[in-house]
């Protein structure tokens, strides 16, 4: 079992904050401890409500870094309190942040890379191509949305050089119906696919990578509470454990990059 990683704490300070679809918004922040160590699939833990819920944290994963200049991107959905409070942030403001958290995930070095994201989740896939510009040439990034309106410009989220194929549930944007229908058509020998979004989506993208025998890692977004591990509160169900306790895995200290073949969806 992983040991609880070392992270640091950190007051985050907003560079910039502005919507980029309806009800998501890019936030940057200036964090260099935490910008100077994150790397793909890691994430941060938020305090967005210190006087309301001064120990619970949000978990986001990290967009973009840049090192040098010492700060961090994360893309999030105001759903609650706590993405409503970050949404008013003012540059200036500061967000007690704990990070980077999670296990870094390296993906193959030959093959074709299927990036395949739904709402939110286009964030870690986007770390990747960031992240490898060596493998930028074997990417394909397949983005899907519930409609135009919550369709970010994924040109300002993503390199330029990067093949992106969009599609909507409405057909507002690019292929009309799910981003699921879409994987048939990029699969070619020596494909890894890649995922992160809505859980039933990620099932979906396991079950088609599966009935085509290619490897398969989802970026899994269970509730997080602590994000190393203490609480237990996002643990998941692996399909085969050498012992009774480890059926059941903690995200943040096994993931949250997982084997998608591996856990019970």
């Amino acid at each position: 079992m992983p040991e609880i990683p070392h992270f640091v704490q950190e007051q985050a300070r907003v560079l910039s904050n502005q919507p980029v679809a309806k009800g998501i918004y890019l936030m940057r922040l200036e964090a260099p401890a935490v910008s100077r160590t994150c790397q793909p699939a890691q994430f941060v833990q938020i305090l967005t409500d210190p006087g309301l819920s001064p120990f619970l944290r949000r978990p986001f994963s990290a967009l973009r870094v840049d090192r040098d200049a010492g700060w961090f991107e994360i893309i999030y959905d105001v759903i609650g309190p706590g993405t409503e409070r970050m949404a008013v942030a003012k540059i200036g403001d500061e967000f007690d942040i704990n990070g980077p958290l999670g296990q870094p995930f390296v993906p193959p070095n030959t093959g074709r890379l299927l990036l395949v994201g739904g709402g939110v989740g286009l964030v870690p896939l986007a770390f990747l191509a960031w992240a490898h510009p060596e493998r930028r040439n074997d990417m394909v990034y397949l983005m899907g949305a519930a409609n135009g309106h919550r369709m970010p410009d994924m040109a300002a989220l993503l390199p330029q050089n990067l093949v992106l194929h969009l599609a909507t549930d409405d057909g507002s944007v690019g292929h009309k119906g799910f981003v699921t229908q879409l994987i048939a058509e990029h699969v070619v020998p020596n494909t890894t696919v890649i995922t992160c979004g809505p859980h039933a989506m990620m099932a979906q993208v396991a079950k088609i990578a599966g009935e085509r025998k290619l490897p398969c890692f989802a970026s899994l977004e269970n509730h997080m509470a602590c994000g190393f591990g203490a609480c237990m509160g996002c643990v998941v169900a692996y399909k085969e454990a050498t012992t009774p306790d480890l059926q059941y895995r903690r995200v943040c200290l096994e993931g949250p990059m997982v084997n998608a073949h591996a856990i019970v969806w």
